[in-house]
């Protein structure tokens, strides 16, 4: 290496060289910086399969679709929706998960009547009815814009 060649490193710069080799340690031990590699390696192949995957496309359009309604909403709608969100959301993946599918039944009209007493199917029929009540207000509100 000649004289004009060299890299002169001041104080400053050594720091900042020390700080991203103790970065790429990091990444190294953690695994990120192997996956970085795979990234940069298989980059063309990654682009086309996303490219080409139609779920892709249309799991995007739905995000697209989702972010631009709740830009739409005012902050304190934005701030509801979460804690409502989330508390429905436990809710749901709980009762997802404690149901069996193949072990659900048809359940007659006068099924329907007998369950109807249960406590627990009146308080989610109450929030199902709730969300059909605000969700019908809502889309009212929109037709008689027209």
């Amino acid at each position: 290496m000649s004289e004009q060649e060299k890299i002169l490193l001041d104080e400053e710069s050594l720091k900042a060289l020390e700080a991203l080799i103790e970065t790429a340690v990091k990444m190294k031990e953690s695994g990120l910086l192997d996956a970085l590699r795979v990234i940069a390696e298989k980059s063309s192949e990654i682009f086309a399969y996303v490219a080409n995957e139609v779920p892709l496309h249309r799991f995007a359009a739905l995000g697209d679709a989702a972010t631009t309604a709740i830009g739409r909403l005012k902050p304190e709608e934005v701030i509801s929706l979460k804690f409502t969100m989330e508390q429905a959301s436990e809710c749901l993946f709980k009762s997802l998960a404690s149901t069996k599918v193949e072990n659900i039944q048809p359940v007659s009209t006068f099924g329907l009547l007998r369950v109807l007493g249960d406590k627990d199917v009146q308080v989610g029929l109450g929030f199902l009815i709730a969300i059909a009540k605000n969700l019908g207000a809502c889309i009212r509100q929109k037709i008689e814009k027209k």
